[in-house]
């Protein structure tokens, strides 16, 4: 077995090699496409196949290729990419370019894209200037730009005064690619060899990021020499913070969390030090927890105790007794129980059925986290497990928020069976109508019907309906906004079902809004008209408040179209106070302004004055 992976690493070797150091082959003008002699292909496909299969009973990949159709077929990567790689071993010019006009025909993305790759590579070792030729010929099937960075790639390692110089013809972009494509591979340029490629490709910025990258890729190796004279100059920039971490990290991790005081006072932008500091000790977590959680607990202004938080979520996905032990030793009460409620949550999240177990083990205050967290958990792989352990609980918010939490993850994977668990389990009679409303949106996109005839019979109990609890709201409130937003037709068609009252008001409301915010004025008057005689001043006012919102100029040229003038001047105070007030940005001149003012009754002009001469003096007073 070691001998033969031997010989395949020989094998693989003499490919690489050739494809490397042998000169260019010459391009004879072939259209047939030579096969790979015997001693190339098939001894390598023999070498390839025999460590998988020393029996020989199946045959390997690599011997079945005659064309790149057949490389489609092979699912491995590395086989694919083997078998190309001997495919090509031995083409020129004309040969590698068929194979990649042949390419385009591969349907799969990923496999062409991979077998494109590798071609092109081939073709710019032996021309780049054919290379470019042909890549565009691809046309717009392809994405250029790595390709073009392959070329230049190879072509800055064989011959880089005329990589620069081809670079310079080519477009603004291709300039820019290929600039970054010789920064990438030449790390041996000194800054002066490439700032001197860049001036020839008119963008030394790139440079600049390139020499920097630089010196974050060196100040990592010896972090602590390095770090003050690279991060004061970088740190106020957000696109440093991400390579400040990484010497950060390093620095740490060689010299412990002795140097995390020094680093911070060298972090004088807030938001990077913030940055840094938080992640260091979330991955410290891992390793030194105890040490990670007595650092988090000496920061000043941790807001909401999110790192502290942090720290001991981490420690508790890798020991949560030892975690809970620590939580429980801190003194500041409140930063105990949020330490203490946050290991129970994750420990419940990761254990989720022994945590269940010995519930009563934890703080009181942490026994509700716990319970929804394993029960989310648990709803996650079995929606009707968690279900029979919901029912078992007793009332309170946990068992309404574990409830939720489970039916809409049923929802999910089977919308009736979690319906009918709702509608008929005895152990949430209690919390019925409050876990319905959550899966009403999930209803609605798989069967508006169902969910109408769901809302429809259950009751109108006061303090429920989601948003609107404490208003007597019904269910098919929800399934009328659902459907305002995703089907406007159907909408419409189930509006005249909805129950009486302020649920129909605010259902005809949420409707007329949204057909005015997507500019169907006409549609949205038809509505109002169409809503119950007691209710359509009120829901004049909404659809002109939001009309006056999303287009003023033409409620104002639309005026006549209002039934009353009580309405035509509830519109025209909206359109003027947009305006005079700054709530919106109006969109109307000073002229529009006061044609608006025309609309307006005694009674309304007079209440405008009012809140002009109060707003006045407010101001002045603030003065």
């Amino acid at each position: 077995m070691l001998a033969t992976g031997f010989v395949l690493g020989i094998g693989v070797t003499s490919v690489v090699y050739w494809l490397i150091m042998v000169p260019n082959s010459s391009d004879q003008g072939v259209e047939v496409i030579a096969p790979v002699p015997q001693s190339t292909s098939e001894q390598l496909a023999r070498e390839h196949s025999e460590p998988a299969d020393v029996s020989g009973s199946r045959q390997s990949p690599v011997a079945a290729i005659s064309s790149l159709h057949d490389l489609a077929n092979i699912d491995s990567a590395f086989e694919r990419g083997l078998a190309l790689w001997i495919f090509l071993a031995d083409s020129n010019e004309s040969q590698a370019a068929r194979l990649l006009s042949q390419s385009q025909e591969i349907s799969s993305y990923i496999v062409r894209n991979d077998i494109q790759r590798t071609i092109v590579k081939r073709l710019a070792q032996l021309n780049p200037k054919r290379a470019f030729s042909e890549l565009r010929e691809l046309g717009s099937q392809s994405h250029p730009g790595q390709f073009v960075s392959i070329i230049f790639q190879d072509w800055s390692r064989s011959n880089l005064d005329e990589a620069v110089a081809y670079a310079q013809t080519s477009s603004i972009d291709w300039k820019d690619t290929a600039l970054r494509a010789i920064l990438e591979e030449r790390k041996d340029l000194s800054e002066q060899v490439l700032r001197s490629i860049a001036r020839d490709l008119g963008n030394e910025q790139v440079v600049d990021e390139a020499i920097t990258q630089r010196k974050f890729d060196d100040a990592i190796e010896n972090p602590g020499i390095a770090w003050n004279e690279l991060i004061a100059d970088l740190q106020n920039d957000p696109q440093h913070r991400y390579n400040i971490l990484q010497v950060a990290s390093a620095w740490v991790e060689k010299s412990g969390l002795s140097v995390l005081d020094q680093i911070s006072q060298s972090l004088t932008n807030l938001e990077t030090r913030q940055h840094v500091i938080r992640q260091i000790l979330f991955d410290v977590a891992y390793t030194n927890p105890r040490g990670a959680l007595q650092y988090a607990l000496t920061i000043q202004n941790d807001t909401h105790n999110s790192i502290i938080t942090g720290v001991i979520r981490n420690w508790a996905r890798t020991d949560p007794q030892s975690a809970f032990a620590a939580a429980s030793e801190v003194e500041e009460n409140s930063i105990r129980r949020a330490l203490e409620k946050q290991v129970a949550q994750t420990w419940a999240h990761n254990e989720p059925r022994e945590v269940l177990k010995g519930i009563g083990a934890l703080p009181e205050h942490a026994r509700e986290s716990a319970i929804i967290s394993a029960l989310g958990t648990i709803a996650a792989e079995s929606p009707k497990e968690a279900a029979l352990l919901v029912a078992r609980l007793e009332n309170g918010s946990a068992k309404t928020n574990a409830a939720t939490n489970v039916v809409r993850n049923w929802a999910n994977q089977d919308h009736k069976a979690a319906l009918d668990w709702i509608l008929n389990e005895p152990g949430v009679e209690d919390i019925r109508s409050q876990i319905l409303g959550p899966i009403m949106h999930t209803l609605v996109e798989v069967d508006p019907q169902l969910a109408m005839d769901t809302a429809l019979s259950q009751p109108i109990a006061k303090g429920e309906g989601g948003q609107w609890r404490g208003m007597g709201i019904g269910l098919e409130f929800n399934v009328i906004s659902s459907l305002a937003y995703a089907d406007m037709d159907r909408a419409i068609e189930m509006l005249p079902k909805v129950r009486e009252g302020i649920t129909k008001t605010q259902a005809y409301s949420v409707v007329s809004g949204a057909l005015i915010q997507n500019g169907e004025v006409d549609k949205a008057l038809d509505i109002v008209q169409k809503a119950p005689e007691s209710e359509r001043t009120n829901l004049y006012g909404i659809v002109t408040t939001s009309w006056a919102a999303n287009d003023p100029e033409g409620l104002l040229g639309s005026m006549d179209r209002l039934p009353s003038k009580e309405i035509k001047s509830q519109a025209a105070l909206v359109l003027v106070s947009f305006s005079q007030f700054n709530q919106f940005d109006s969109g109307l001149s000073d002229e529009q302004i006061e044609q608006a003012k025309k609309f307006l009754t005694d009674e309304d002009a007079k209440s405008l004055e009012k809140r002009e001469a109060n707003m006045l003096e407010f101001f002045q007073g603030g003065n």
